[in-house]
């Protein structure tokens, strides 16, 4: 009864006509319920990033998160993001680099899938998911896996990415992701500690990452180790000295996200003192940190004023099968309360938002 009731009232609100042969399903709705709260409930959330790509998980389950992974998905989707409020990327700016929240509107992004690494971008597929969902793209992340880049010589790869995204229109975002093999394991790798990278073992790779950000002489937008709040990623603050005081730097902050707040800074001024002032810095945990402890809390982990200008979250619904079902506002509603409430001074951004068929 409760789907049912939500059903109506979203198919209600965005003003969608649906007749008895028409079959909405949950995904359909929740698109609906997100992209009309966006516009209506959370205007302090200036870029809007659609997570659209899909993934094998380890127990040969697939997670579809596309926008087209059924016609009623796509259909909701399409509706709800046909709103003027949605801006694409004829709304940026022609020139500058600084990107200002528009008064009005929030900027619509998009992940269309970048292939497993997530670093595949082409100018051609972010024109086809612009066909396909109705409105173009004006913000689109790439992701640099330090394990691909490190020890080869394959950084021209990184300045491809940017030039494909720019080529379509949009803005590049950058996502220092400090992982290697295997990828997507939850568990700690040393080589890439936090640790290393505060004591500088990654500086000289830093500095060349930068130095093409420099080159490129646009807007980029950059986060480090996001949703460092949870336990999934190797840099999350679980695996690097959690709830310990002991550890790390000041007896009175739990060394994890000390750890990391530390190595956030150590990055941003590697691009600052590389010139790479086109570096739009932005700070994304995730909407629920896990484990759900006040030595883990977001405010632990942001890095300060003085290096990040966007407050970007991650917010889904259920990625697997086995993961219980919850509604956009549901979730939505407490991490924006927390967001305005902390950085009342900061735009916000929906980094990454999605859901998978159910």
């Amino acid at each position: 009864m409760r789907r049912v009731l939500i059903l109506l009232a979203v198919i209600a609100i965005s003003g969608c006509n649906v007749n008895n042969n028409e079959i909405y399903n949950l995904k359909a709705q929740w698109y609906l319920e997100a992209l009309n709260s966006i516009r209506t409930k959370y205007t302090r959330i200036k870029i809007a990033v659609i997570w659209s790509e899909e993934w094998q998980n380890s127990d040969g389950s697939w997670s579809d998160l596309r926008v087209n992974s059924s016609p009623w998905a796509l259909d909701a989707f399409r509706e709800g993001i046909s709103s003027n409020y949605y801006l694409g990327k004829e709304a940026l700016p022609d020139s500058g680099m600084n990107i200002l929240p528009p008064e009005t509107g929030c900027f619509f992004g998009a992940m269309p899938g970048w292939g497993t690494n997530e670093d595949s971008a082409f100018t051609t597929k972010l024109d086809s998911f612009a066909q396909l969902v109705g409105k173009s793209v004006a913000f689109s992340p790439f992701s640099i896996f330090w394990g691909e880049y490190v020890d080869g010589d394959n950084f021209d790869w990184i300045a491809h990415n940017l030039n494909e995204i720019s080529r379509y229109g949009a803005i590049p975002m950058v996502r220092l992701m400090p992982w290697g093999e295997p990828y997507w394991e939850s568990s700690f790798q040393p080589r890439y500690s936090l640790q290393r990278i505060i004591d500088g073992d990654f500086d000289q790779f830093l500095t060349q990452i930068a130095d093409i950000i420099r080159q490129f002489g646009k807007p980029v937008f950059i986060t480090f180790a996001m949703e460092m709040n949870g336990n999934w990623f190797p840099w999350s603050g679980v695996f690097q000295g959690a709830d310990s005081t002991t550890g790390y730097g000041d007896p009175d902050k739990p060394d994890g996200p000390e750890r990391y707040v530390d190595a956030f800074r150590h990055v941003v001024e590697i691009f600052r003192q590389t010139g790479a002032t086109n570096a739009i810095w932005y700070f994304q945990p995730n909407d629920h940190s896990y484990p759900e402890t006040s030595w883990n809390s977001i405010e632990n982990y942001y890095p300060g004023d003085d290096c990040v200008e966007w407050i970007g979250f991650s917010l889904y619904g259920a990625q697997t099968q086995d993961e219980s079902w919850v509604w956009f506002d549901d979730i939505m509603t407490p991490i924006y309360q927390e967001l305005t409430e902390d950085f009342p001074n900061k735009p916000l951004m929906l980094a990454e938002f999605g859901v998978m068929e159910r």
